[in-house]
């Protein structure tokens, strides 16, 4: 597990698979999905999900930055999408949370 952490971290900027969580952690897809679910309640890739809107949510609410850059360089490819996360995320758009700031 500390090593799909690890790996996740290090690589949070890019685009990350599940086989690539799986081989850094030296262990099966199927081993490491059920590891995330066992101890932290969500798949590798929710987990992947949630920590990348959480830092764009910071950078957003710490930075005069457009979202698109922001969101660009945490590893999204569509907008579209991201803004639907984010905003089942933390119930506002991140345009909402941009004009907060």
């Amino acid at each position: 597990m500390r090593a799909a952490l690890a790996f996740i971290e290090a690589n949070l900027t890019e685009h990350i698979a599940l086989g690539d969580i799986a081989k850094a952690a030296d262990c099966a897809p199927r081993t490491i999905s059920s590891a995330f679910r066992d101890r932290l309640g969500l798949s590798p890739m929710s987990y992947v999900r949630n920590l990348r809107l959480d830092r764009i949510r910071h950078d957003i609410l710490t930075t005069t930055e457009n979202v698109g850059p922001i969101a660009y360089r945490w590893g999204v490819s569509h907008l579209g999408r991201f803004a639907g996360d984010y905003r089942g995320r933390f119930n506002e758009l991140p345009s909402d949370t941009a004009a907060r700031r």
